[in-house]
């Protein structure tokens, strides 16, 4: 029996899935996981038409799949049903560019300040809407022309090739450099990775062939790095809950490759998770200097789903004059492309709401936390900067270098 039909038959419909899922909270009209994943998957394998327009709505934040005691596969269920889906009308043409972030990241940095321009204009916001099925109360999130350069690539005894994601590739390129740099304070040698999407944006719309695009180019370049002995690292937590989890099984056809994708994610950290580590093991630099600062602290659910702690939540707290907690909220309600769809803004801000209540409740200077996306949505429904914890790190190390008129490199 091949693993996946095991997991299927381990479902016990105790509903346990339904009861964390985010959507199924404010939406009740949504089937559930539990309906949309193990049950239709049945009817599915059958060849029986049972997808409804329902699949469309799961977030793909992977709640159901750690709170199943038996470990059902559920949200991949969904995403195989979510494939198999037939799409209509606007919605066609709008989840093929959504799928291909890397692709309108290119395309957009070329011409960053049009483009930036021209995509977040009042008009031009409301003819997406009516036309193509996008928000018009959403802002777009910037793209800069500047990349990401790996300086003194040669630097430190450790290796590490550095996964951007597209968001941090074009929209916040500043983090990227923060990245490398702060790999490099702390002994790493590091190399940028291709620009090749990690494929989460493909599964949530539901777009095989550029999944498969995406999966394939990453594992054979990224293999050959990890063969060398570097480590993959990654700061968006959606890129690596799909390194860590997702290829191998993706490419169960392919044993060669399934091999290598194994390979890629033993070997991939993300970025909090890997300094962590060092800093356990007692050679984290800690030549930085803090400032009083209160932050509120948000953890997203595919860092939850990669069972890795709060590890951001310890290296802050190790900088003088921070002050941070967790806000106890569930999903944000973004999902990355989710949250842009203007038949699931509604949905996207009701799940959104106690952690914008809490964030406000809270009082903080900033607020944190490792989601690009999570970073829009937050700023959106509380209007508190929001940046990634790298941020607050960098910014420590850079304190203390100016104190002592050190340079930052």
């Amino acid at each position: 029996m091949r693993d996946d039909d095991l997991k299927l038959d381990n479902c016990i419909k105790c509903s346990d899935c339904n009861a964390v899922c985010p959507v199924s909270k404010v939406y009740p009209d949504y089937a559930g996981p539990k309906a949309l994943g193990p049950d239709m998957e049945r009817f599915r394998r059958e060849g029986i038409a049972s997808d409804t327009r329902w699949v469309e709505y799961c977030l793909g934040c992977h709640r159901c799949d750690v709170a199943c005691p038996h470990g059902v596969n559920v949200s991949e269920l969904i995403a195989k049903g979510k494939a198999q889906h037939v799409k209509g009308g606007r919605t066609v043409l709008r989840d093929h560019w959504l799928a291909r972030p890397s692709t309108l990241g290119k395309l957009c940095s070329k011409i960053a300040p049009v483009a930036n321009t021209v995509l977040n204009l009042k008009a031009n916001r409301m003819l997406m809407s009516s036309l193509g099925g996008i928000t018009a109360e959403r802002r777009f999130p910037a793209y800069h022309s500047t990349p990401i350069r790996p300086r003194l690539s040669n630097h430190g005894s450790m290796a590490a090739l550095f996964f951007p994601g597209c968001y941090i590739r074009y929209n916040n390129p500043r983090l990227g450099q923060i990245v490398v740099d702060l790999l490099r304070t702390n002994g790493f040698s590091v190399k940028v990775a291709s620009d090749i999407c990690c494929g989460m944006p493909a599964i949530a719309n539901g777009d095989t062939a550029q999944l498969n695009a995406c999966v394939q180019g990453n594992v054979s370049e990224m293999v050959e790095a990890v063969d060398r002995g570097a480590l993959i690292v990654t700061a968006c937590t959606s890129c690596g809950y799909a390194l860590k989890g997702d290829y191998a099984h993706l490419l169960g056809d392919h044993p060669t490759l399934s091999y290598a994708a194994q390979k890629v994610s033993a070997a991939t950290y993300d970025l909090g998770e890997l300094l962590a580590d060092v800093q356990q093991a007692g050679k984290l630099n800690t030549d930085f200097t803090g400032k009083p600062q209160r932050l509120a602290y948000h953890a997203p659910c595919h860092m939850k789903s990669q069972g890795i702690g709060r590890p951001w939540l310890q290296l802050l707290r190790a900088v003088p004059g921070i002050e941070i907690e967790e806000i106890k909220a569930d999903c944000c309600g973004m999902a990355g492309t989710y949250g842009f769809k203007k038949e699931k803004y509604k949905i996207s801000m009701d799940i959104g709401r106690d952690l914008f209540r809490g964030v406000l409740a809270y009082k903080p200077d900033l607020a944190v936390t490792e989601c690009g996306s999570c970073q829009m949505q937050i700023e959106h429904g509380t209007h508190v900067p929001t940046l990634h914890p790298a941020e607050i790190l960098y910014e420590a190390y850079q304190t203390s270098r100016g104190a002592t008129g050190r340079s930052a490199s």
